[in-house]
């Protein structure tokens, strides 16, 4: 079954900010990986993934190990574990290993109404 982070992820992969866009609910908060401030509106959504899937190579690589899913009342669906976002091609490539969380609202057509995503600190 794919789930909606895995949708989440092909769309960032591809580049296609338009159907990424798509997945978070109207009224959707965003508190992104890199970004100072929470993200509350549809056209910063839209920015935040336009910046960066604008950089060469850019890309998310999810962790299979560690990854959750819980549900609660009402298709209230929480996703949570760890990525890395990446971006440069050889020598150049730079990763970002970073954890996250995905509140989806599964009835009808799911929709991310929360996501949290930051970087893990260096130990």
């Amino acid at each position: 079954m794919n789930q909606l982070p895995d949708t989440w992820n092909e769309f960032v992969n591809a580049g296609q900010v338009d159907q990424v866009c798509a997945l978070y609910a109207s009224n959707a908060r965003l508190l992104a990986t890199f970004a100072t401030l929470p993200v509350d509106d549809e056209n910063g959504i839209r920015d935040y993934f336009t910046g960066f899937t604008s950089r060469s190579g850019a890309g998310v690589s999810f962790d299979q190990d560690g990854k959750k899913r819980e549900e609660f009342s009402n298709h209230i669906v929480l996703y949570t574990g760890t990525y890395t976002f990446f971006h440069g091609e050889g020598a150049d490539r730079q990763e970002f290993p970073a954890r996250y969380s995905f509140l989806v609202d599964e009835s009808g057509d799911p929709k991310i109404l929360h996501h949290h995503s930051s970087l893990i600190p260096a130990s």
